[in-house]
C-alpha cells in the first residue's frame, strides 16, 4: 500500500500535468487513468503555471485559503452566485464588487 509523503491542493491542470509525467514512466492504474481523463476533460484553464498563478493571486488579493482558491480556478465561475457558493464556507463578507473581481481574475 502506498504511503502519503505530502499533500498539496492542485488545480485540474496541475493534476493532469503530474499524471501525464507519471504516465511516461509507468502504466497508470485504473483510478489514475480515470483521474487524468477527468482532468483533461474538465480543466478550465489548460496551462498549469497560469492556473497556479491565478490561485496565488486569489489567495493574496482576497486572503482566501488555498483549497477555496483552487476550487474557484477549477470551476471558473461565470456569475456572482457561483462565486458566492464556493465562498460560503468562509466566515467572511464579500461585496458584489469582490465577486465580480474574482470572476475577472479566473477568466482572464
Amino acid at each position: 500500500m502506498p504511503r502519503v509523503l505530502s499533500e498539496k491542493n492542485l488545480t485540474l491542470a496541475e493534476l493532469r500535468e503530474l499524471l501525464e509525467k507519471v504516465e511516461q514512466t509507468r502504466e497508470l492504474t485504473g483510478l489514475e487513468r480515470y483521474t487524468v481523463e477527468y482532468a483533461r476533460k474538465f480543466a478550465k484553464i489548460e496551462d498549469p503555471a497560469k492556473s497556479r498563478r491565478v490561485v496565488e493571486e486569489l489567495m493574496k488579493t482576497f486572503d482566501l485559503p488555498e483549497d477555496i482558491a483552487v476550487q474557484l480556478v477549477n470551476i471558473k465561475p461565470r456569475d456572482p452566485g457561483e462565486v458566492r457558493l464556493v465562498l460560503s464556507p468562509l466566515n467572511k463578507l464579500f461585496s458584489e464588487e469582490d465577486y465580480r473581481r474574482i470572476i475577472e481574475m479566473v477568466n482572464e
